[in-house]
C-alpha cells in the first residue's frame, strides 16, 4: 500500500504515518494506534504475517526461517521461502545452541552450599536471638536467592533455590508472627507454600501448612486451622513432621473446646513412629524442629486452653527443665517463655499465687527486643485470672498484675511499629 492508502486502512491522518516511518524504532504509537496496527495485522494471511516477524527477527538466516516457521505458516508456502536442507540443518542449529546455554549456569555447588549454610544457621540462630534483626538478615539472603532464580541455571539448581526462598519466607512468616503481625506473616507463609510446591519438598509443605494453621488459629479462624494442620500431614509420613502436626491440630481443638478431639491428636502423635527424618524438620532444626522440648510445650498450652491445670503443671514443667539445662544454642526463649506463662496460668487455677509469681519471675525479665507478641496476648490472658474473684484482696495478686502491665508496656512488637515502613 501507498502511505495515503495505508493511513486509510488505519483510520489515521496520512502526515502520521509518514512520521511513523521517518522516526523508525524511535516512535511509539499511542495505545489506539497500537490497537489499530495489532488488528490490521492479525486479519492478514499467515504469508504476511511470516514476513512481518522475519523482519522482527534477529539478523541471520537461521533465524530467519524459524521467525516464518513460528508465524504458522501454512505447509505449502514453507518450500516458497527454504529448501528442505535449510529446514533441517535451521532445526540441527537451534537444537545446538538451546542444548549449549542450557548447560550454562549462575549457581555453582559452592553458592549453594554457602545459602544452605546460612539458612541453617539463622533457623538455629532465631530461637535465641531478637526477631527484628534476624528478619532483616532473612531478607537479605532471600533477596540473594531471588536474584539468582531471575538467572539461568539447571532445573536442579532451580528447585533448590525454589527450596531455600520457601525455608526463608517461611522464617519469615515466623518472625512477622513474633512482632505482631499476622497479615504480613500470612502473605509470607503462602509464598512459602508457593516455593514448597514449585521445589516439590514434601517436609517444606507439610512444615509451611502447620505455620499456616498457627497463623490461622492466632488470626481468630481456627477451623480454617484445622483443615490446614490436616492437609499438611497428606506430606508429613512418619517423623517429627507428623508429630508437630498433630500436637498443631490438638492446640486448635483445644481453643474449640473439643476435648475428643484434642485427645484423638494427642494420642494419634504419641503412636507415631520417629523412624522417618526429613530435611527440614531434623536436619536443620532450630525453627523447623520439634524436639521434646517443643512437643511438651505444645502439650501444656493444649491442657490450658481446656482447664487441665494438674496436666499442664506436668508438660510445662517438662518443658522449662528440658529448656533450661539443654544446650544453650537450642534454648528457645520464646517457646519457653511461654511455657513458663502456660505454667504460672495452671498455678492460677491451682489457687497458688505465689507459684504463679515464681514462674515469670525470668519471663518478666526478658529484655523488650525479646517479648514477642505471643507474650503479650498470653499474659493479657493470664491478667484476666489474677482479676477473678479469688485473688481480688491479695496483695500479692494486685504487685504481679502490675509487674505484667509494666512489661506489656515495651514489647518487641510496639518497638518495630517506631521502625520506617
Amino acid at each position: 500500500m501507498s502511505i495515503r492508502e495505508f493511513a486509510a486502512h488505519l483510520g489515521v491522518h496520512e502526515r502520521l504515518v509518514s512520521k511513523w516511518e521517518a522516526g523508525g524504532a524511535r516512535v511509539r504509537p499511542r495505545p489506539v494506534n497500537q490497537a489499530a496496527l495489532d488488528t490490521s495485522l492479525a486479519r492478514s494471511d499467515d504469508v504476511v504475517r511470516a514476513r512481518f516477524s522475519t523482519l522482527l527477527a534477529p539478523t541471520g538466516a537461521d533465524a530467519d526461517l524459524l521467525a516464518f516457521v513460528d508465524a504458522g505458516a501454512i505447509k505449502g508456502a514453507v518450500s516458497e521461502v527454504m529448501s528442505e536442507r535449510e529446514l533441517i540443518m535451521a532445526a540441527a542449529h537451534e537444537a545446538s545452541e538451546h542444548a549449549a546455554a542450557a548447560e550454562s549456569t549462575n549457581v555453582g555447588a559452592t553458592t549453594l552450599a554457602q545459602l544452605d549454610a546460612d539458612v541453617r544457621r539463622i533457623a538455629n540462630e532465631y530461637v535465641h536471638a531478637a526477631p527484628a534483626p534476624m528478619m532483616v538478615e532473612m531478607l537479605r539472603v532471600r533477596r540473594r536467592v531471588y536474584r539468582l532464580l531471575d538467572g539461568q541455571q539447571k532445573p536442579g539448581d532451580t528447585s533448590h533455590l525454589y527450596l531455600l526462598a520457601g525455608t526463608l519466607s517461611g522464617l519469615m512468616a515466623n518472625a512477622s508472627t513474633d512482632l505482631g503481625y499476622l497479615d504480613a506473616a500470612g502473605e509470607q507463609i503462602r509464598a512459602a507454600w508457593a516455593y514448597a510446591e514449585l521445589s516439590g519438598h514434601n517436609g517444606l509443605r507439610a512444615w509451611t501448612r502447620g505455620m499456616h494453621a498457627l497463623i490461622e488459629n492466632w488470626s481468630d479462624r481456627p477451623r480454617n486451622a484445622v483443615q490446614l494442620a490436616r492437609s499438611g500431614q497428606e506430606f508429613a509420613g512418619q517423623g517429627l513432621a507428623r508429630v508437630r502436626l498433630l500436637n498443631i491440630e490438638a492446640r486448635v481443638w483445644a481453643r474449640l473446646g473439643s476435648d475428643a478431639e484434642t485427645d484423638r491428636c494427642l494420642r494419634a502423635a504419641e503412636t507415631v513412629v520417629s523412624d522417618r527424618r526429613d530435611e527440614l524438620h531434623d536436619e536443620i532444626g532450630g525453627v523447623f524442629g520439634f524436639g521434646a522440648p517443643k512437643a511438651a510445650y505444645y502439650a501444656g498450652a493444649t491442657c490450658i486452653q481446656l482447664g487441665r491445670a494438674e496436666q499442664a503443671l506436668a508438660a510445662t514443667e517438662r518443658a522449662i527443665t528440658l529448656y533450661s539445662s539443654g544446650p544453650a544454642l537450642q534454648r528457645s526463649y520464646g517457646a519457653e517463655s511461654l511455657a513458663r506463662v502456660d505454667n504460672a496460668a495452671a498455678h492460677l487455677i491451682n489457687g497458688s499465687i505465689d507459684g504463679a509469681a515464681d514462674a515469670l519471675r525470668p519471663v518478666l525479665g526478658l529484655p523488650e527486643d525479646r517479648r514477642i507478641a505471643q507474650l503479650g496476648e498470653r499474659l493479657v490472658g493470664l491478667r484476666r485470672r489474677i482479676a477473678a474473684p479469688t485473688y481480688r484482696d491479695a496483695v500479692e495478686a494486685r504487685g504481679l498484675d502490675e509487674q505484667i502491665e509494666e512489661f506489656c508496656v515495651a514489647t518487641a512488637a510496639l518497638a518495630t511499629r517506631a521502625y520506617p515502613s
